[in-house]
């Protein structure tokens, strides 16, 4: 497994030319791949100017590659919004002329937010889906789907179920333990069993609920147990990345290096 940090969660400075920062402390841990997400307060690709240029000279400067680019595409939007089709067709654009520039080729894709179970709204949220996938592939690019709580893929069985309709070689997984946790407030197992096939990445968080509010948590401490995710990656052979989302709410210094220590112990 190739450890990734997000270019959020290493360190919780949000302020201009704090991203350079962040990188180093990454390097100081040995890592040298990022995932190219929200940078010094702005979600890839809107950022600012200073943000963007360190960004992009971050792997002459240190070394660095990028695995991902993710741009929170489809949050909180339902399929219907007018906004989905802004996203699918300037940002969705926009996400791959600067991700080719920073050398990565490959992105993150959420599914809109579900409105209500109708068949009809996930045939829309299917081809909505595959409309991007297929332009992602015409310019070289694959895409992995994201799971959030609330979007049409929440829980293990949503999430095949779209990888299934879409049915696309360039079209693998996420698999984002936390966000799993939280949706099915259950450990790992029987989902990873059903999404094994797909996963092409995996997003590392811990916690659990505290008085019905998922709180995150550092590796180990929680209750989405790490370790046993951590075997069963090894088991399988299981040979990308892992994107560690370290971060607690709120985010505070050390929340890195305190998680990164637990899982320097079980890798």
């Amino acid at each position: 497994m190739k450890l990734a940090a997000v270019t959020n969660e290493v360190a919780p400075l949000t302020e201009p030319g704090s991203l350079d920062t962040i990188i180093r402390t990454a390097l100081a841990h040995g890592i040298t791949t990022f995932e190219a997400r929200t940078v010094e307060g702005k979600r890839f690709p809107l950022l600012t100017g200073g943000a963007w240029d360190i960004l992009k000279s971050a792997r002459d400067t240190y070394g660095i590659t990028y695995s991902a680019a993710s741009p929170g595409i489809f949050i909180g939007l339902t399929v219907d919004s007018d906004l989905a089709a802004i996203h699918k067709n300037q940002l969705w654009s926009m996400t791959m002329d600067m991700a080719e520039k920073i050398g990565t080729h490959t992105l993150i894709t959420f599914a809109p937010k579900r409105g209500t179970d109708d068949p009809a709204e996930f045939g829309s949220v299917v081809d909505l889906l595959g409309e991007i996938v297929a332009s992602a592939e015409a310019r070289g690019f694959d895409v992995q789907l994201e799971n959030l709580p609330g979007t049409w893929a929440d829980t293990s069985k949503a999430c095949l179920d779209l990888l299934q309709a879409v049915n696309h070689p360039e079209f693998g997984y996420v698999w984002d333990t936390g966000n799993l946790y939280e949706a099915e407030q259950t450990t790992f197992e029987a989902g990873f069993e059903l999404l094994k096939p797909y996963i092409r990445n995996v997003h590392l968080k811990d916690g659990q609920f505290i008085d019905g509010k998922m709180v995150w948590q550092h590796y180990g401490t929680g209750k989405a147990d790490v370790k046993g995710q951590i075997d069963a990656l090894k088991a399988m052979g299981y040979t990308g990345t892992l994107a560690l989302e370290a971060a607690r709410i709120p985010h505070i210094e050390g929340d890195f290096e305190t998680s990164f220590g637990y899982l320097e112990s079980i890798l």
